[in-house]
């Protein structure tokens, strides 16, 4: 029972990548690789948790990648076209335009027009008064 469940949760998720990435010949052999190396890596397991774990993972994946991946295929340098399919859960198509928000313009220092003045260092702002007999203190 377990070698079926397997091999039909293998051969899904195969057809499944070839499905969605058949316009993408580089992407389709990665990810068809990984899949096979990652079922070859596990063929020894017998105990049957970690089993059906693994195969309800790779239905998972499958899953997710009919229904929730989008592809985008770049138009120039600043369009992107996404890719919809008539399985994938929104329906609406969208192109990105100058999507990425306006570069913030730096500013320079700002010039503060000051009186040159001596302050007690409290803080205030106010001059020291010229006549140091004075004792005085920021307020």
């Amino acid at each position: 029972m377990n070698r079926t469940k397997v091999l039909s949760s293998y051969l899904n998720l195969l057809r499944t990548e070839k499905k969605v990435f058949h316009n993408d010949r580089k992407a389709l052999d990665h990810v068809m690789n990984l899949t096979r190396i990652q079922f070859r890596d596990n063929q020894n397991e017998t105990d049957n948790t970690k089993i059906n774990e693994m195969v309800e993972h790779a239905n998972a994946v499958s899953h997710f990648l009919v229904k929730d991946l989008i592809q985008g295929v770049r138009k120039d340098d600043k369009v992107i076209q996404l890719k919809f399919d008539e399985n994938t859960k929104s329906y609406q198509q969208y192109e990105f335009v100058n999507d990425q928000p306006p570069q913030r313009k730096k500013r320079g220092k700002i010039q503060i027009d000051e009186e040159p003045t001596t302050c007690c260092g409290g803080g205030c702002g106010k001059p020291m008064p010229s006549n140091n007999s004075e004792k005085t203190t920021c307020s």
